[in-house]
């Protein structure tokens, strides 16, 4: 019953009368100060009382009617007691401030023009953009900003002050607003109780205008409301003192919010021992008291008693398992589990039934049981209870059913290796008490018994005809059981799938010498499809039936092996899981094979290796027409026809796997696009991924005909950088399907670089240069027409373009490489753009700028030994003669020649030069050796004697080093095909730690840095790596993948210190529209249109940062 007692508002004509009466009011010279400096608004009391206060202000309002001026003396004034400050008060000066404001507004009286200083302490700042009103997200101090609850003056103040401005305000926002207001301020109120009172409130707001309804919205009106909530005086009690105790009897009051209405279970633990009782039984009933009652009303008592006996029943049982199994099981002498993990266990599987238990005891059994005592026999119901039990209790079986699956998998798993445990649930089970039920029984009772909450609710609504109070809120409390039994029964659903990711963890062996790490036990892992495939063995002599995980994150192949009793089941894993960066899906189209017993060794070497024509299919016997698929597919073994799709391991090798059906092999090529679909959104979406990338070319350069990429395309995976580049470049140009090609030859080097004026970038084909902007990646033209070009640069400084064609060195004008215009070149100038050859038989180049001069190395093999002779650019100034006759028309000159400058030799093979400011490293087939120009004492690095480095020695033994780089002031990375090690700039190793790379069959065939990443390359794909650490922050994947261009810190470009100071920091060029000098550039086929390369620039993500 709620209790709101509303008084009309008569303040305002009262105060429009006195101010007729009296125009203008005497200033008393007691009265010298205002509560607000500089105010010039009339002074406004907060409480009556204070129209008699000595500290009283400049124009005093008139007084009450009780009081005559005519009787003002001068003697002392007697100061009444104060007065209570009643919601008729707080109206009152709320109104009187909105007049003083007013009257503030509309201008300054004459005798306050002068303002004074103090008057700006008073400014009010804005505070910014305010708060939302969401009533979930109220805070304990929003909640403290109500000083009187129980007054519906203070409960409409609050909610004016939070929720005034809020421009698609509703009813039951506002309706939320109060329940959480009563609940914080009355602690033991029920939530029913609150709804309840917060609807009365609302709808008083409603009628006194506080609340004024617009179209489905309500808006702040100008009306009031007063009143007091007894429900809410002393925090629910008029005596809230005499709950700071736990005494018998507590408050007087029926209806006292504060008095806790539950039985003490412990003072019926003899009643609660005896057989349960029917409910006319129970009550001692004679038939005739209850056969004069509808059936209805009857039945429906029959199941709220049934709820509370139940109720009894469900803790037995709860206390039941917990002495029965946890308590016997920790008090056994030998003990059942081993020592170590007893505790582990116990908690796992019996840590949450201790909260169940009393969340149910302290806050449903007791209630019911007291509300049983005070309403029975005809009681009226139990929805208030559960709703306020439902709250309580939600997290505790959320914690519960989350824990439930691990808790069953941890008992399943002990007793399959614990003899002794598993006799100990079979006695159990046999024990009197247990009535012949298992532990899986006592597990689950507590997520079954909220299935039997709704079921039981649902049974008393359907027994309640008429609407009422009680009907509408056992709806209320039916629907918040659902949604929690709803939301337990998806945290066991998702902790089903990770008990399962942790048992195939499990009976997942993975043999020596595999190093994959799987973590399937962390959240969020998916088995997003198992089944069984076929694959030809190792030498291609028999089939193989393959078990195939395909996780979220890794693709296995394993052998279902058993156990000799044949029930235990592991499965062997000889192959190096696949993880879903290195997964790279060759073709699904491939044309079914029929399987025969016997495999010829024609068959076999034709299965190991891709068809002459192209699809890299196994030649098999294949089926003659689609048509007859089904007659032949019939049984298995020979003759069995069979699907293949073929995926490769990125760095290992290509596995083609065949399914027994069309359909089975869509389902599973379906499968893995979406894994990988959904993993490279995952990337983006964290911006995982350092590079993203840049299509610099897409139509012009085709394959040759005779080309394997010249008819055949990978599948495409949406969402990954190459995608997205594509995609961007599409979205501008259009497709480049049916766009004719430049060039039919392989691209085999690239370079960007600025020339009078603009960005342009080269590329040397097999059949001469290309140049084009970086805008216009469909422009593509040729300058240069020469043969084979293997490597271009360009020396802005000197005008020239180098480039071996033909294994010849040559050099050409910059202007002859990057016409200035379209027209053709006087004829007077020929000799000046001839090319000048500089070498013959040159494998690669360097360039930098040492000992303060631009220095050319290039690399000659002659005979045993590689020579490296060094040169020099000369710059010849351009008609020095015509100067001297006083013309004043300069020319930029050119460069006419080369000198050299100096050389030496190394007595083996050499691949690669690193040039550093003062020291050149060579990486040759004995290791990498460090020199000077000066001394010419090579010295090899690292140095491998020491025996604490003895791992490392035997690790780069016999590999191919790729280059050196420098990582910072005093480290060094050396990079071979297979890992990475690190050295200070002594040339000693500095970390124990090695870099291994993704790949374990295929070697890497480049490397360079950019920024702070180490890039490698490989024929199938790019991996980048931390080069700090040595994480794998990315793979780039493809087909016939071709490093172009190493960048600025390339082992055959431009020394790192000079790149760092003057093209980059930390070696990596900032992202800037149209410009592509320094940048890695690499080139591969088309991923979607047969016979084409594509030209690719490699960019830093902004914003990336390292995890």
């Amino acid at each position: 019953m709620v209790s709101i007692n509303t008084n009309p508002r008569t303040q305002q004509p009262q105060q429009q009368l006195a101010q007729q009466q009296f125009p203008q009011q005497p200033q008393y010279a007691q009265h010298g100060h205002s509560n607000s400096a500089g105010h010039a608004g009339f002074y406004q009391p907060s409480t009556p009382d204070q129209y008699y206060s000595a500290g009283a202000t400049y124009n005093v309002p008139p007084p009450e009617r009780s009081i005559s001026l005519s009787g003002h003396t001068t003697n002392p004034q007697v100061v009444p007691p104060t007065r209570s400050r009643t919601d008729a008060t707080e109206e009152r000066r709320k109104l009187r401030q909105q007049q003083g404001l007013s009257v503030h507004q509309s201008g300054p009286l004459p005798e306050y023009e002068s303002t004074d200083a103090g008057a700006f302490d008073t400014i009010t700042l804005p505070s910014g953009r305010k708060r939302r009103f969401v009533p979930g997200k109220l805070s304990p101090g929003d909640f403290r900003r109500c000083y009187e609850p129980w007054a519906l003056s203070g409960i409409e103040a609050w909610i004016r002050e939070l929720a005034d401005g809020e421009v698609d305000l509703k009813i039951k926002i506002i309706e939320e607003g109060l329940i959480a207001l009563f609940t914080n301020k009355v602690v033991t109120m029920h939530i029913a109780d609150a709804e309840a009172l917060s609807g009365r409130v609302v709808a008083d707001m409603l009628k006194s205008e506080v609340l004024v309804p617009e179209e489905e919205w309500v808006k702040f009106g100008p009306g009031h409301i007063s009143g007091v909530l007894w429900q809410m005086s002393g925090t629910g009690c008029y005596a809230p003192k005499l709950h700071d105790y736990e005494i018998t009897g507590r408050c007087y009051s029926y209806h006292c919010s504060r008095t806790l209405k539950k039985v003490d279970l412990d003072d019926l633990g003899a009643e609660s021992t005896k057989p349960t009782d029917e409910w006319h039984v129970f009550y001692g009933l004679k038939k005739e008291d209850w056969e004069s009652k509808p059936k209805k009303e009857v039945d429906r008592q029959n199941i709220l008693h049934e709820i509370v006996t139940g109720e009894e029943n469900y803790i037995k049982q709860l206390d039941l398992f917990r002495t029965l199994y946890r308590d016997d099981l920790r008090a056994r002498k030998p003990p059942i589990l081993h020592p170590e993990r007893q505790d582990k266990f116990l908690s796992a599987v019996f840590g949450k039934l201790d909260t169940v238990v009393r969340i149910n005891k302290d806050h449903l059994l007791s209630q019911l049981k007291y509300r049983q005592q005070e309403q029975g026999p005809w009681i009226v119901g139990f929805s208030d209870l559960f709703r306020e039990w439902i709250r309580k209790a939600k997290s505790e079986y959320i914690a519960y059913a989350t824990a439930y699956p691990h808790a069953q998998y941890m008992v399943r798993k002990e007793a399959d290796r614990n003899v002794l445990f598993k006799r100990f649930l079979e006695e159990k089970q046999k024990h009197k008490s247990s009535l012949k039920q298992d532990w899986t029984h006592f597990l689950i009772t507590p997520l079954q018994r909220l299935q039997r909450y709704i079921l039981l609710l649902e049974s008393t609504d359907g027994k309640m005809p008429v609407e009422s109070e009680e009907k509408t809120n056992l709806q209320k409390a039916i629907r918040e059981i659902k949604t929690v039994t709803l939301e337990c029964d998806a945290k066991v659903e998702e902790t089903n799938k990770r008990v399962e990711m942790i048992e195939l963890g499990r009976i997942l062996v993975l043999r020596p010498g595999l190093h994959s790490i799987l973590n399937l036990d962390h959240m969020g892992r998916q088995l997003l499809m198992q089944g069984e495939l076929t694959r030809l063995g190792s030498r291609a002599l028999r089939w193989v039936d393959a078990q195939v995980l395909l996780f979220d994150h890794f693709m296995i192949l394993a052998k279902a092996v058993y156990s000799r009793d044949g029930k235990e089941k592991k499965y062997d894993v000889s192959k190096e899981p696949i993880h879903m960066r290195l997964l790279f899906l060759e073709s699904m189209n491939d044309e079914p094979v029929q399987r025969q017993k016997g495999i010829s060794p024609l068959t076999r070497a034709a299965a190991a290796q891709p068809a002459a024509n192209g699809t890299g299919r196994p030649v098999l016997e294949h089926t003659p027409t689609g048509g007859t698929l089904a007659s032949n597919g019939s049984g298995d073994g020979e003759g069995k026809i069979l699907y293949p799709f073929r995926v490769k391991h990125l760095g290992h090798e290509i596995y083609t796997l065949y399914a027994s059906s069309a359909r089975d092999r869509m389902e599973w090529c379906n499968k893995i696009i979406e894994a990988k679909t959904n993993y490279a959104k995952a990337l983006f979406s964290q911006n995982a991924e350092p590079f993203h990338l840049r299509v610099l070319a897409d139509a012009a350069f085709h394959y040759e005909s005779t080309s394997t990429f010249a008819k055949t395309t990978a599948v495409n995976v949406k969402g990954t950088p190459l995608d997205k580049a594509i995609e961007d470049l599409e979205g501008v140009l259009g497709s480049a399907q049916g766009i004719a090609p430049v060039c039919r030859a392989q691209v085999n080097c690239a370079t960007g670089f600025s020339a009078f004026g603009k960005s342009v970038i080269a590329i040397g084909t097999d059949y001469g240069v290309f140049i084009s902007t970086p805008s216009n990646p469909r422009g593509w033209t040729r300058t240069i027409q020469v043969s084979r070009v293997s490597q271009i640069a360009v020396l802005e400084e000197f005008s020239v373009c180098l480039v071996i064609a033909d294994r010849s060195l040559i050099s050409y004008p910059l202007d002859v490489v990057a016409p200035v215009s379209d027209f053709a070149a006087p004829v007077n100038d020929n000799s000046r753009r001839a090319p000048q050859r500089l070498a013959k038989d040159v494998t690669y180049f360097a360039t930098a700028r040492m000992k303060d001069r631009m220095l050319v190395f290039y690399k000659r093999k002659e005979g045993l030994h590689t020579t490296f002779k060094v040169v020099e650019p000369i710059f010849h100034k351009a008609n020095e003669k015509r100067r001297l006759f006083g013309r004043s028309k300069t020319t930029s000159g050119s460069t006419e020649s080369f000198r050299d400058f100096d050389e030496f030799f190394f007595p083996t093979e050499c691949y690669s030069l690193s040039l550093f400011q003062t020291y050149v490293a060579v990486s040759t087939s004995k290791g990498i050796e460090m020199l000077t120009l000066d001394k010419k004492q090579p010295m090899s690095i690292p140095d491998l004697k020491a025996p604490a480095i003895a791992n490392i020695a035997s690790r780069i033994q016999g590999q191919k080093p790729m280059g050196m780089f420098r990582l910072n002031e005093n480290e060094f990375i050396l990079t071979y095909e297979d890992c990475a090690v690190y050295v200070d700039k002594h040339g000693e190793v500095s970390r124990t730690l090695i870099m291994e790379y993704s790949g374990r069959q295929k070697k890497a065939k480049g490397a360079t840095m950019y920024g702070q990443y180490l890039i490698l390359f490989n024929d199938d794909y790019v991996e980048v790596r931390n080069a700090e650490n040595g994480r794998l922050r990315q793979i780039i994947a493809g087909r016939d993948v071709r490093v172009l261009d190493y960048g600025i810190r390339g082992p055959t470009g431009t020394n790192a210190t000079q790149a760092q100071q003057t093209q980059g920091r930390n070696g990596a060029l900032p992202n800037v529209d149209d410009v592509s000098k320094g940048t890695v550039k690499i080139a591969m086929a088309h991923p979607e249109i047969p016979g084409r390369q594509i030209v690719l620039e490699l960019l830093l993500n902004d914003g990336h940062k390292e995890g």
